[in-house]
């Protein structure tokens, strides 16, 4: 038998191509587990009366209109009026609209109250903050309503690690099967390291499916603002039924994967059963979240499970590769088909996404401008690139490289195919690294300018840019209770400028959104509106500038509220 001596550049890349692989994977798991973007919740777009309103006749009910559906929970809704005493009144969720009624309208005095409401937005996150309106005429001082309970930080905590703990857990396990069922050559027995991968997926797998699980009781309490302790005497399963149903597919679908995957090669029919029950378990985390609560909703989920799916090709396929690499030193061939295969998949999830993302990301900012003028624009942009990049490369292995490897018949067609995809693991891979590094950067920068805080001392007048435009916002008495909110826009000579409709001005602070405040002009480009300000702190006042049905510019304002 005639022995051949394996080629050195075909050691060069099965020693040197785990070594990237691996730093791909440290910064993968950094990213994943150093830091996730924020979300935005529930808004409050509309009320009846209109914040600050003055009516002539105590009106029957209060509206108050959200920009997605919300559910009322344990904390109250409640009337107050000028002096802070609570005034009888109920309460009632349909979709994005909750009513409160007003029972002893006839009789309530002139003056003004105070609507505190908490609610609970889709996404599981609980959103508290007041209207305020007034009977005949405003009251000369109003007391500021009592502020929402919230949980403390242990529940906090156990939220965020849950959550990494159940996508850490869903990712790698359906990215393992996925490897395995579309990557991993068939060919190619491999019964120790099928095994390994076997019981890696059955162990992320239980450990995503417990997580998921786990979310439910600790969603239960965190929107309601309560503790561990009162999981049994407040559990309320109207205020879960999302989480439920994400924890079903993320368990049924992982189960699916565990129950098919054997020691053995997957034939065709149990290549599917993995990818279906994978992509399951993978729809979970987007039945949670703001997907379903805008339309075209279908078309968001698909994104969002399109989004979790790259995740898992990536996590998934680097671990496996780490795996199998080893193992298939002397398997030069087979080797090469599987880097090529996971090229392929990876760097066309990259391009559906980055297309996509590119999309939502414009829409988050406002504007095209938003690219340029903002740090999270920029790292985007950055993002985008290296991504469109990486999916040359997988066209190019999977068009150019893997044609090679097939055709190499001797030593020095083997060499020139090894050299192509020594050197597209390489660069890939340093790619990847650079993307994941771009990405950890990116999901810690705020979509939206900086606020400007005003000076210490100043009467409460702070200014920020919002594109080409200025924006001057202003508090008085910024104290705690009844507020004058003034805003004016600028044109970049500092002269008023009217946009084509009227700004929309949100209040927040931490822990308290007030949302939308009603805002009348009063001259040229000033605006003017009444907010209540429940407690003392810093407070964002976010302007938005309709400018055009694409163009909508935002900026943020930070201000101190006095007690």
């Amino acid at each position: 038998m005639t022995t051949y001596a394996r080629p050195a550049r075909w050691r060069r890349i099965l020693r040197t191509g785990v070594g990237p692989v691996l730093a791909a994977l440290v910064a993968c798991a950094c990213v994943l587990l150093g830091s996730a973007p924020a979300s935005a919740h529930a808004e409050l777009v509309g009320t009846d009366p209109a914040e600050g309103a003055v009516v002539a006749t105590a009106p029957g009910s209060v509206s108050l209109t959200f920009n997605e559906p919300v559910r009322l929970t344990s904390q109250e809704v409640a009337v107050y009026d000028a002096e802070g005493d609570p005034v009888d009144s109920s309460a009632g969720a349909n979709g994005d609209v909750v009513t409160v009624t007003l029972p002893g309208a006839a009789d309530l005095a002139d003056g003004t109250y105070v609507v505190s409401w908490n609610v609970l937005s889709d996404d599981g996150h609980p959103v508290a903050g007041a209207l305020t309106f007034s009977i005949g005429s405003p009251s000369a001082s109003v007391a500021a309503p009592p502020e929402p309970s919230t949980s403390s930080a242990v529940v906090t905590v156990l939220r965020d690690v849950v959550t990494v703990v159940t996508v850490v857990g869903l990712l790698l396990a359906a990215g393992l099967a996925l490897f395995v069922a579309f990557v991993l050559p068939r060919t190619w027995g491999g019964g120790e390291v099928r095994s390994r991968l076997r019981r890696l997926t059955s162990y992320a797998a239980g450990a995503g499916a417990v997580g998921a699980v786990l979310q439910v009781p600790v969603a239960a309490v965190y929107g309601q603002g309560l503790e561990l302790t009162d999981v049994v005497s407040s559990f309320d399963v109207s205020l879960v039924t999302n989480e439920l149903l994400s924890a079903a597919l993320v368990v049924v679908g992982l189960g699916v994967v565990v129950r098919t995957m054997s020691d053995a090669p997957p034939g065709p029919t149990a290549a599917r059963v993995l990818g279906a029950g994978s992509l399951l378990a993978l729809a979970g985390p987007s039945m949670v979240g703001h997907t379903r609560a805008f339309a075209p909703s279908p078309v968001l989920v698909f994104y969002d499970v399109l989004h979790v799916t790259a995740g898992a090709v990536w996590l998934g396929g680097l671990v496996g590769l780490v795996l199998t690499l080893g193992a298939l030193a002397g398997r030069e061939l087979l080797a090469a088909q599987a880097l090529a295969r996971f090229s392929t998949f990876a760097a066309v999830s990259l391009l559906v996404v980055a297309g996509a993302g590119a999309f939502l990301s414009w829409r988050i900012l406002g504007s095209w401008a938003g690219f340029v003028e903002t740090t999270y624009g920029r790292l985007l942009l950055v993002k985008i690139g290296i991504a469109l990049l990486v999916a040359g490369i997988g066209a190019w292995n999977r068009w150019r490289t893997l044609p090679a490897v097939r055709a190499a018949t001797g030593f020095a067609d083997r060499g020139r195919a090894a050299g192509l995809v020594t050197r597209a693991v390489r660069v890939e891979a340093a790619l990847l690294v650079v993307l994941l590094g771009v990405t950890g950067f990116l999901v810690n920068q705020s979509p939206r300018p900086a606020p400007v805080t005003a000076a210490s001392g100043t009467t409460g007048v702070g200014a920020a840019t919002a594109g080409d435009l200025r924006v001057l916002a202003v508090l008085d008495p910024r104290r705690t209770g009844s507020n004058t909110v003034l805003v004016q826009v600028q044109d970049a000579s500092g002269e008023p400028y009217d946009p084509p409709s009227n700004p929309v001005v949100e209040l927040r602070t931490e822990g308290l959104d007030i949302g939308a405040v009603a805002v009348v002009p009063i001259a040229a480009g000033t605006y003017r509106g009444r907010v209540v300000i429940p407690r003392a702190g810093e407070w964002e006042v976010q302007v938005s500038i309709p400018l055009s049905r694409f163009e909508n510019p935002v900026t943020t304002v930070r201000l101190s509220v006095r007690p």
